[in-house]
């Protein structure tokens, strides 16, 4: 420190843990700024001349640990110090890193009595009481340092690709010069297994480990479809391209089946998965297709996902043609649906696609419709304006246009001033007629909207009367649920007089 005498070493005694809150230290930083000083913050503080007296100048330190009116600084020239919260000028830096035995850390050491202006690779072995922590640094030296002297914290898993130094002398040998990249199977307390891009497997020491140049974070379950890399040559080195493939089996010691494309299985490193492609039921996808012969097309078709299993994907495919073929025969999503359309429900009105005449291609342009069901592997039946039923894939729906809930819908037109029809529609709800006769005014099933609500549906002791006739016989021959309620029908009756 510069313009005051030396510091004296710290107090004998021991100090309770604490944090410094808010408040603590009267005009510590300038009055009306608080902030909230933990272990391992760096500060600018005053310290404690031969004197024991408050010194002029300030010097850098790591907070400690806190008592009631004190709090522990380790200066960056080594010296230890008790000295009172209000001595503390200003925070650095705050530190806000997690630390567990086995992590790798980059941190500041203990060079004579002072703080190194570098970092070196070390192990963390144990994290201590009073803001401490032991390392054992590349050169096998142990110190206890403030744990605020530690930058970066590295907690490698399986999955990990590091570039790491690695053995020479096929493996008996020393720490080589070079490093070279490799992907993490299974990580000890000192120690790392890694298997090297040209499938050479050792356990290396976590300080060999130079960089971390991807931190593992995908879910893999068994059944997901990925672009993974794959063995190639006599020797099983890691491809530099990558391949679609469907996960066969969990986990086990960092690695992990794969079937691709062409059927063919490899067990290759978890990190070796480069993303996990998502696709569900409804989506639109581009894939491969089955030839004549059942072989797998050389183009793509757009199609819409049905159902999938743990190796197949049932596909309706743009031009009418229904297929299972593998699910790593997808290459691309090209229409989330899930994210785009709401949940569905029996009595939405839904703008869709439909089924053309004859060959059952999908349509260009689309309707509106009332779906009328749900349907098993991703289909949903759809009545139309024009009154035609049809069974389509949910993902051939663009848009909701009017959300069934329980309640009457009634679409109304605003008229302008000069008496023509506004483009605006509007929705206004009404709550179910009772059920001892139709309600006055406008026809309104709930399905169809252009009927009188003339049917009866009975479910247990109860009953609705919010559709026609027509369209309550539809639900009861479909195996729907009472759109009101959504009770099990048991039967369906005509109103009497109607």
């Amino acid at each position: 420190p510069q313009g005051g005498p030396a510091r004296v070493g710290r107090p004998a005694g021991p100090i309770l843990l604490a944090a410094l809150e808010p408040g603590d230290g009267l005009g510590m930083f300038g009055g009306s700024v608080k902030q909230v000083l933990r272990a391992g913050d760096r500060v600018r503080a005053h310290f404690q001349n031969r004197y024991n007296e408050k010194s002029t100048a300030t010097d850098v330190g790591t907070l400690l640990q806190f008592t009631t009116g004190e709090a522990e600084v380790h200066f960056d020239d080594g010296a230890v110090q008790c000295v009172s919260k209000t001595w503390i000028a200003e925070r650095l830096s705050a530190w806000d890193l997690d630390l567990a035995p086995g992590d790798l850390a980059h941190a500041h050491y203990a060079s004579g009595k002072g703080r190194t202006l570098g970092t070196d690779m070390g192990v963390v072995l144990a994290v201590l009481e009073g803001g401490r922590v032991r390392i054992r640094f590349q050169d096998s030296i142990m110190q206890t340092i403030p744990m605020g002297w530690v930058e970066q914290v590295i907690r490698l898993q399986p999955g990990d690709r590091v570039m790491s130094c690695f053995k020479v002398n096929d493996g008996r040998g020393a720490k080589s010069l070079k490093t070279d990249m490799g992907s993490v199977l299974q990580v000890s307390s000192e120690e790392v297994h890694v298997v090297f891009d040209d499938n050479v497997e050792q356990n290396v020491a976590k300080t060999w480990v130079a960089q971390r140049t991807r931190n593992w974070d995908l879910v893999v379950e068994i059944g997901s479809v990925a672009d993974v890399h794959f063995e190639v040559g006599d020797d099983g080195r890691r491809s530099s391209s990558t391949d679609i493939g469907i996960v066969m089996t969990s986990c086990v010691e960092g690695r992990v089946t794969v079937q691709f494309q062409d059927t063919i299985q490899q067990t290759v490193p978890l990190g070796w998965i480069a993303r996990i492609r998502e696709w569900g039921p409804g989506d639109r996808v581009q894939a491969h297709f089955k030839t004549g012969g059942g072989d797998k097309s050389n183009d793509t078709d757009v199609a819409t996902v049905l159902f999938v299993s743990l190796l197949e994907a049932e596909l309706y495919f743009d031009d009418g043609i229904q297929q299972c073929v593998s699910k790593a025969w997808v290459t691309e999503r090209i229409r989330n649906w899930s994210a785009e359309v709401p949940e569905l429900a029996v009595g939405d009105v839904v703008i869709a696609h439909f089924k053309r005449p004859g060959n059952h291609c999908r349509s260009v342009q689309t309707d509106r419709g009332i779906i009328l069901s749900m349907l098993p592997k991703g289909q949903v039946s759809i009545m139309f304006q024009d009154d035609v039923t049809q069974v389509i894939p949910k993902g051939w729906l663009e848009a909701m246009a009017t959300r069934w809930s329980g309640q009457r819908e009634k679409l109304v037109q605003d008229e302008d001033p000069t008496g023509s029809a506004s483009d605006t529609i509007t929705k206004t709800r009404q709550r179910p007629g009772p059920i001892t006769g139709p309600t006055s005014g406008a026809p309104d099933c709930v399905i169809c909207m252009d009927a009188k609500p003339n049917g009866v549906i009975v479910h247990g002791e109860t009953c609705h009367q919010s559709t026609c006739f027509s369209c309550a016989k539809r639900l009861h021959r479909n195996g729907d649920t009472c759109p009101i309620c959504r009770e099990p029908i048991d039967t369906v009756c005509r109103l009497h007089g109607e």
